[in-house]
Order: structure tokens, then sequence, then C-alpha cells
């Protein structure tokens, strides 16, 4: 046990960052883009002679709605309700989570998962420079230069403002789904 640790300070592990989102249908179903990040860095990036050299960091941003109670009317809306309705989002996101990590487990990949809160794109680069990842991988949507006005590009911006070395994964055109809540 004291060799493995005293290997892992010389030559830490390589920590992969990687930012998942669930699918439009909502939770717990990950979004296409989210799922082929995660393939290649299982089939691409880490070679099977090396899994153990490499870390993979999920982390899944929940975005809270306006006034903060997207399945209630605020103005009717009681501290149990608020505790309520605060409990079951963290739920969602956890069982979104657990897809990830079992993934990871069952290419045999350590891995480590959180939630946070927030605009996703600020929330990335912030736990980016948090974290301090050596690289980056995101799932891209292929967003229209029109929907990425009104919508917002997460990968776009943390490609440019991420403090590490950023991969966005492109999503074939052929895997776009015909019904845009499959995403």
């Amino acid at each position: 046990m004291a060799e493995q640790e005293s290997a892992e300070s010389i030559c830490p592990k390589m920590q992969v960052m990687l930012a998942v989102s669930h699918s439009i249908k909502g939770y717990p179903k990950p979004s296409v883009s989210s799922r082929n990040a995660l393939d290649w860095i299982i089939t691409k990036l880490l070679r099977p002679c090396c899994k153990k050299e490499y870390k993979i960091l999920i982390l899944h941003v929940q975005i809270p709605d306006e006034d903060g109670y997207e399945d209630m009317d605020s103005m009717y809306t009681t501290v149990n309700d608020i505790r309520s309705h605060h409990k079951t989002e963290k739920q969602k996101g956890l069982a979104l989570l657990e897809y990830f990590v079992k993934r990871c487990n069952e290419a045999e990949v350590d891995c480590e998962a959180w939630l946070s809160k927030g605009d996703p794109k600020l929330v990335i680069c912030k736990e980016a420079k948090e974290r301090q990842p050596d690289l980056l991988v995101l799932g891209s949507r292929g967003l229209g230069t029109l929907q990425r006005i009104f919508v917002g590009g997460s990968s776009s911006y943390c490609a440019k403002n991420a403090p590490c070395p950023v991969v966005i994964i492109r999503r074939d055109p052929s895997e776009t789904p015909s019904d845009p809540l499959d995403d």
C-alpha cells in the first residue's frame, strides 16, 4: 500500500475531467453528447495497458430555475416544499452520475463524480481551475450559430476560458436524434 502511494506521488494519475449533462427528456437519461464523450475517453484516450494511470473526474452541473422552484408556484411554496424539491433535484443528478460511474467501473477506470449548481460553462471552468485536471473533455450537441447565440455553447466557452487543454467531442450528424427531446 505504501509503495502504491509512493508511486502515485512520484507519477500521479492523469486526471481527465468530463462534464456531463442529461438529455432534454430529463433525468436520469444521459445526453448523447455526454455518452459520446465518455466513450471517446474510454476507447480513444485510455490504452488498455495503462487504465490504472488515469482518473476520470465526472462533473454534472444542475441549472437552477430562475426562481428556484421549477415545478411549483413560488408564491405558494412552503419551506418543506423547498427542502423536498432540493432533495429530489439532488437525487436526479446523482442518478445521472451513477450511469457514468458505472461505465467507468465496467471499463476498470478510477473515477470521482460530483454535482454542482449554476451556469454550466462558468461552473465547469471554475471546477477545472480548482481541480486542475490535465485535460477537460466535453461533448458538443452541434448547435448552429443561431442556437448558440440564444442557448449558449458551453463547449465553445470552455475551450476559450478553461485553464487546461480542452477536447470537444463532436457528435456525428448521423447520431442526431430525429426527436430533439432524445438528446
